[in-house]
């Protein structure tokens, strides 16, 4: 096959060729006859292989630029300078290795990476192992299709990398399948963007193929019967019965204290679950939970990961009065129970996971979210109502008596519309150093009001010392 091609404008570029020429070039390889740049002729050019398609490339681009117009004509006409070529395109599979590599590098939340790595599989199903130059928003409408008709539990990676996207769709509408929640195409679309951004911004891309696709918009319509995630008051009622709470908590510390801390806190599942004695401490004088992640003494001078804790954001990280029901209720003896035993979290028979390569999954949550959902399920309570039930009881109860989000906020760790720039708070205020001011604890006070003005109507086992001695001890299960 001869192709014949003339280029005269300095900015051309071999890059916008069509998909068909690229995968024949892959095949049978390709002759082209002469290729015209300004004012020099390329003649005889036999492409056999991608590695030629590159250099074809950068030889039509350093012609360009040897053989340019000057910016100045004798006559003092100005030409405009021409614009960059950027870089080579690469294949898609290259361009994911390096996203995925970098976003490990990051250190982002293994969620974040997982959606991101998911979210690249089912690109891949559709387009193929073509060179990201090619990728147009056709690809994408039928990405969107492929996830309309597939839901995650039938496309995992596995399958994608044996069935065809138009072989899973087919398959998905012959047996109608349920579209995805609006919030999967978010998920993806979020993930996508990121992705093609960072084609563009290292040039490998003039423009990104999802910059078409806008937000989706969400559904105004409501289902009466999904289950509320909030709590009443004979719900709560049933979760800490004097007798069934007792009977399944007593196994484990964890059963225990995660729900009272949940309850009367707010605590994310995670935040409870990873808790060590570093996160009890006395500020201003009064016992507070200090939600931050600190390293692992067995971990600081290991490569990789220095803790097993993990935080949802930086809005997270508060400090917050242990309420007077709380401390009531024998926290502290707790607290010496664990700090005679030796051990550096509060519950050290919950694991974190570990994953494939042997690395921690740093998620304590997950381990106790299933013995607890297995409570609630066993109480009767509806598919959907986790522990997660308690931070939105406690929320709604304190905006029911008229305090402010920036105030609940305080207590939850939510980030507000004025706190997301917070300069003076994370450069210049040393809230925790020895060395500040002491002054009226004003804030603390506050938390404390606001978390005083909750009362759910429970009454509290009263913890005793000693009460877990036997899954303290240095021969029980525990985890690091």
């Amino acid at each position: 096959m001869t192709y014949h091609a003339c280029i005269h404008s300095e900015d051309a570029s071999m890059r916008d060729g069509n998909e068909t020429t690229l995968q024949q070039v892959m095949t049978a390889g390709l002759k082209i006859g002469s290729i015209k740049v300004n004012n020099v002729l390329l003649q005889d050019i036999e492409v056999a292989g991608a590695a030629d398609v590159v250099n074809l490339q950068e030889l039509v681009s350093n012609t360009l630029k040897l053989t340019r117009r000057r910016r100045y004509s004798k006559d003092g006409t100005r030409y405009p300078e021409p614009l960059p070529s950027g870089s080579s395109p690469r294949k898609l599979s290259i361009e994911i290795h390096d996203y995925l590599g970098y976003r490990d590098t990051r250190g982002l939340a293994d969620s974040t990476r997982y959606a991101s790595k998911r979210a690249l599989d089912l690109l891949f199903s559709v387009c193929g192992d073509i060179y990201v130059s090619s990728i147009t928003h056709a690809h994408i409408y039928k990405l969107w299709e492929l996830i309309r008709w597939t839901p995650d539990s039938r496309a995992s990676a596995e399958i994608l990398a044996v069935r065809s996207a138009d072989d899973l769709i087919a398959e998905g509408k012959a047996l109608n399948l349920r579209c995805p929640a609006i919030d999967t195409f978010r998920l993806y679309r979020r993930q996508l963007r990121t992705f093609f951004r960072s084609l563009v911004g290292t040039g490998t891309l003039g423009h990104s193929p999802m910059a078409a696709f806008d937000e989706m918009k969400g559904s105004l319509i409501e289902d009466p019967d999904k289950a509320e995630r909030l709590f009443d008051s004979a719900e709560l009622e049933r979760i800490f019965d004097p007798i069934g709470f007792t009977q399944w908590a007593k196994a484990w510390p964890h059963r225990w204290w995660c729900p009272i801390l949940g309850l009367h806190m707010g605590l994310r599942v995670g935040e409870a679950a990873q808790l060590k004695l570093a996160n009890v401490i006395q500020d201003e004088g009064l016992w507070c939970i200090d939600i931050r992640a600190t390293v692992d003494k067995a971990r600081r001078d290991l490569p990789g990961r220095k803790s097993t804790q993990r935080l949802k954001g930086r809005s997270a990280i508060r400090c917050i009065p242990i309420p007077q029901a709380v401390l009531d209720a024998g926290f502290l003896d707790f607290v010496a129970d664990i700090r005679e035993a030796g051990r550096d979290r509060l519950f050290p028979n919950l694991t974190a996971g570990t994953k494939n390569d042997g690395e921690t999954k740093a998620n304590y949550g997950a381990c106790f979210s299933r013995q607890f959902t297995g409570y609630m399920a066993d109480l009767g309570f509806q598919k959907g109502v986790r522990f997660h039930a308690f931070r939105h009881t406690l929320v709604t109860d304190l905006k029911q008596q008229g305090f402010q989000d920036r105030d609940i906020a305080l207590i939850t760790g939510h980030a507000t519309a004025q706190e997301r720039i917070e300069t003076i708070k994370r450069h210049y205020d040393h809230q925790t150093s020895p060395k500040r001011r002491r002054t009226k604890p004003v804030l603390r006070d506050w938390q404390q009001e606001v978390l005083d003005a909750y009362q759910p109507p429970i009454q509290l086992p009263r913890y005793e010392r000693g009460q877990f001695r036997t899954c303290l001890r240095c021969d029980a299960l525990a985890h690091p």
